[in-house]
């Protein structure tokens, strides 16, 4: 089974390959809630110049951090396999990664990584603007897509709240033991994933029934998954899916995720005919406060307390 691609060069040929591509777009949002995008504006060299980066910075400032972890010691003393290791699982505490936050907009936290230099930040600023803008783009395909203005996401939003991710999931040596990233929902609007070319590890569930494996990328594509928040305002048109990494004994895993959320401050609700499943108006700002406490809770759960709470 695979993933749906979407050319999106289709969007600027004739109007028979844009209603293609559009259709096609669709159903990955309607059947998939996640699928890869080529020809998606973001320049090749500039994506390898920034996974360069991340490899560069994990190698010099995080690996020794991270195996002096607590969880990295626990697994490296516990990686001959006793039979009585099946009662000491760590997957429901803890995660198997190394990661950082960067805030791009409205307001940049750069400044808190005094090791990222000038040349590189003004390479993560350039590379951020590209990615903003292919989010943008498929906000207005999505919104059409759903009948809706083609600036009602980008409007919701605005101005928008986008940071990204920067993930490391290195050998383990106990992957029984313990997940690199437990099963979540992306609670913000639209992500943007640029990962690991060799290692694999990250799957999505489909359709509530099975684990798709996402494979390493292929050439310069991007992955796209949707958020809570893109789920909300298309009363489950959209869906946002589960997803999770699994912890690998070989090779290490990089992963940049770039979050295209509403801002704090941005009213989000969903349409009359959903309010019985979903919220009405709440703030974003508030209903991050609650995933905070919820990621690895269920979705419906917490759409129906936030509906409580807040809308």
């Amino acid at each position: 089974m695979e993933i749906p691609v979407i050319d999106l060069e289709g969007l600027n040929g004739d109007a028979a390959e844009r209603t293609q591509t559009m259709a096609r777009l669709h159903q990955a949002c309607k059947d998939w809630g996640f699928f890869w995008v080529d020809s998606h504006g973001v320049d090749a060299a500039l994506m390898e110049e920034v996974k360069r980066f991340v490899y560069g910075h994990y190698d010099d400032q995080l690996e020794d951090k991270f195996y002096a972890s607590g969880l990295a010691k626990y697994l490296l003393q516990a990686a001959v396999p006793d039979p009585e290791d099946s009662n000491k699982r760590v997957s429901d505490q803890v995660d198997w990664e190394s990661a950082y936050f960067i805030r791009h907009h409205p307001n940049n936290n750069v400044v808190d990584f005094p090791e990222i230099l000038p040349p590189t930040r003004e390479v993560l600023d350039t590379y951020i603007a590209q990615m903003v803008s292919l989010a943008e783009q498929l906000a207005e395909c999505m919104s059409l897509n759903l009948g809706l203005d083609g600036a009602r996401i980008k409007d919701t939003f605005a101005p928008p709240f986008v940071g990204t991710k920067f993930a490391m999931y290195p050998a383990c040596p106990r992957p029984d033991l313990v997940w690199g990233l437990r099963a979540h929902t992306d609670a913000g609007g639209i992500i943007l994933l640029l990962q690991d070319d060799v290692v694999g590890g990250l799957e999505f569930f489909r359709g509530d029934r099975e684990w798709v494996p996402v494979g390493p990328t292929k050439g310069s594509r991007i992955f796209v998954n949707i958020g809570d928040q893109v789920e909300v305002m298309s009363g489950g048109s959209y869906r946002s899916v589960l997803h999770r990494v699994a912890a690998g004994s070989e090779g290490r895993r990089l992963s940049v995720a770039t979050f295209y959320n509403p801002g704090m401050d941005a009213v989000v609700a969903a349409p009359a005919m959903a309010l019985q499943l979903y919220p009405g108006a709440y703030r974003f700002g508030d209903y991050l406060d609650y995933y905070q406490g919820t990621k690895f809770a269920d979705k419906a759960a917490r759409f129906r307390a936030v509906k409580e709470l807040f809308g």
